[in-house]
């Protein structure tokens, strides 16, 4: 089963809404099973409405039980994954640099990626603003 990674701007929410979104991510800062599902439903909707752009398919899962991050995890999306994360950095040129370079790993996976062109614009017309991302 494959995930989709998008990259959201940290607009209209906070970070108390990241907290409830991410509880029950294993791995996340955030991972606290004790949040109410409710806190996590009106996260959910609240993320879902904050732009976004998709940056390619991935299967965590797989990667974690075959243990072969190569054959499940585009390097794109592993690499942005890991520039960005949970840690709202702002969108910058040196980020945008990193990012757009991240495209141009090779994909050694059945998994489609993003054009590189698409994401450029997308940071370009978010520059200034923080940004985290969502396998949803």
């Amino acid at each position: 089963m494959a995930a989709d990674l998008h990259i959201h701007v940290f607009e209209k929410i906070i970070e108390d809404d990241l907290k409830a979104f991410f509880c029950n991510t294993i791995g996340s800062k955030y991972f606290d099973p004790g949040i109410k599902s409710k806190d996590w439903d009106e996260a959910f909707q609240k993320i879902a409405r904050t732009p976004d752009i998709w940056i390619g398919e991935v299967s965590w899962l797989k990667a974690g039980l075959f243990n072969d991050s190569d054959r499940f995890v585009p390097k794109t999306v592993e690499k942005i994954q890991e520039l960005i994360g949970e840690e709202l950095p702002v969108i910058d040129d040196e980020l945008i640099e990193k990012i757009l370079d991240a495209f141009d790993s090779e994909n050694k996976t059945g998994y489609k990626i993003a054009k590189k062109e698409d994401v450029e614009k997308f940071l370009m017309e978010n520059k200034g603003k923080r940004v985290f991302t969502v396998s949803w």
